[in-house]
């Protein structure tokens, strides 16, 4: 259930957000979450999976190549994650994502699909959408994200990024969402239902067209 505070943040992102094909980089659902809070398609094949933050940050260090790779399909048993994945009391798809540029292969988590075939089509298409000149990319504090994967995130080239955090970091890049069950836990989670207290999420695509003038 979201909060009333909440519905209207994102009803007010609704009417002012302008730059509708922004293509948005996540390694969750946070998303698929902000395209359905706003009214946008799917500009993106990042919707509905989980990639683990090593995997990610690999994944942004060189978007294209891994964007317009190749997805096989793994068994569970394959995965590098296996031992953190048997917590889990359902299956679902994972594939490995292998880029045109050679570079090392990664996985994907489709944590909502129910059939790899099914997901692999979708990734496809909407992989066909990605705008590479207006994008938002986001990284939370959970999912294998330590202090290391934040500092390579903050360095990456992107003129919009956004990190989600329980502890506090000196980087541009990184917000702190101060939930007292962030810290009982130790990780950020439900980010998108969280995240409008201390990002604004209309306003950072809108800036990225009005940047352009």
């Amino acid at each position: 259930m979201i909060h009333p505070i909440a519905e209207l943040r994102h009803w007010w992102w609704r009417k002012r957000l302008r730059n509708k094909d922004v293509t948005i980089i996540s390694e969750n659902c946070w998303g698929g979450f902000m395209c359905q809070f706003t009214g946008m398609r799917y500009n993106s094949p990042f919707v509905g999976l989980l990639v683990p933050a090593p995997d990610y940050i690999k994944i942004l260090r060189s978007l294209r190549e891994y964007v317009e790779g190749t997805l096989h399909e793994i068994a569970w048993e394959e995965s590098r994650y296996a031992e953190n994945l048997k917590r889990f009391n359902f299956r679902f798809p994972l594939a490995v994502l292998t880029p045109t540029n050679g570079g090392d292969p990664v996985e994907i988590h489709f944590r909502h699909g129910t059939s790899f075939e099914a997901e692999a089509t979708k990734w496809y298409r909407r992989a066909k959408r990605v705008n590479y000149d207006n994008i938002i990319v986001k990284l939370a504090e959970r999912n294998e994200c330590t202090a290391k994967e934040i500092a390579e995130f903050d360095a990456l080239d992107y003129p919009s990024k956004v990190c989600f955090t329980v502890n506090k970091y000196d980087y541009p890049s990184t917000r702190q969402i101060k939930v007292a069950n962030y810290r009982r836990r130790g990780a950020v989670y439900n980010e998108w239902k969280y995240c409008g207290s201390v990002y604004n999420f209309a306003e950072e695509a809108n800036k990225l067209i009005d940047n352009r003038h």
